[in-house]
């Protein structure tokens, strides 16, 4: 074959697929969209975080297309060989590095957005993705909802993501401020219901007061004791 023949073949299907690896660009528009996801939790989710990081989407409209593979899946295709088949791609060195670079990316995401876990689908995900499902077959089990803790609840950090270290009181109060923000609504309406059921209370008590203090003259009596009578001297000092 001469050398007119190969740059006249066809291009390969993964050429077509995924013609360029990734750039910082695209890795950027995706931290920016607010959405963990918008729809049903498939390929076909528009302007969703999880559907463009994972590839299905273009990263730099979020709109979904599968005829191209962008962020995650890119790099799985353009490196060929092992690494595009999902049967036999962990088996490539570059796997590790490759989905720990993608879960940075998620990191980045949650730090920033800082999603409530009911964000996460809690039902009409794909068999086992549920909020509720457990994340199987890894040991200890775990539920895909936990998949919304920080690297750092986890024990481990990336160092381009760290931050200034929190004082211990800041530490002490976060995991408080984050539960209060997911049931935010709920003391306000306690604290509504709180404050009418005392100003109600201090209502009836300061009417109670004021009954009292208005009938403490009519209650005296009217007559004198006998005893008493007895010892009132009309004795004038004329």
């Amino acid at each position: 074959m001469s050398v007119g023949d190969i740059c006249s073949s066809p291009q390969h299907s993964w050429e077509v697929e995924t013609p360029r690896l990734p750039s910082s660009a695209e890795v950027e528009f995706c931290l920016s969209l607010t959405q963990y996801e918008s729809g049903s939790m498939d390929k076909m989710a528009n302007y969703s975080f999880r559907n463009t990081l994972e590839g299905f989407a273009d990263p730099r409209t979020a709109i979904s297309n599968t005829s191209q593979s962008g962020l995650h899946n890119a790099l799985h295709i353009y490196m060929n060989g092992s690494m595009s088949q999902v049967q036999g791609s962990a088996n490539d060195p570059i796997f590790v590095l490759h989905h720990a670079f993608v879960d940075s990316i998620f990191e980045q995401w949650l730090r920033r957005h800082r999603p409530m876990l009911e964000v996460y689908p809690a039902a009409n995900a794909p068999i086992g993705h549920n909020r509720e499902n457990y994340m199987v077959p890894f040991i200890p089990l775990y539920r895909n909802g936990e998949f919304f803790k920080s690297s750092r609840e986890l024990g481990y950090d990336y160092e381009y993501l760290q931050e200034p270290a929190l004082d211990s009181f800041q530490e002490f109060l976060i995991p408080y401020l984050r539960q209060a923000r997911q049931i935010w609504a709920w003391l306000v309406g306690a604290a509504v219901i709180g404050g009418i059921v005392t100003a109600v209370l201090t209502g009836l008590i300061l009417a109670c007061r004021k009954k009292r203090r208005g009938t403490s003259s009519e209650i005296q009596p009217l007559l004198i004791e006998s005893e008493d009578y007895n010892n009132i001297s009309y004795q004038s000092n004329f």
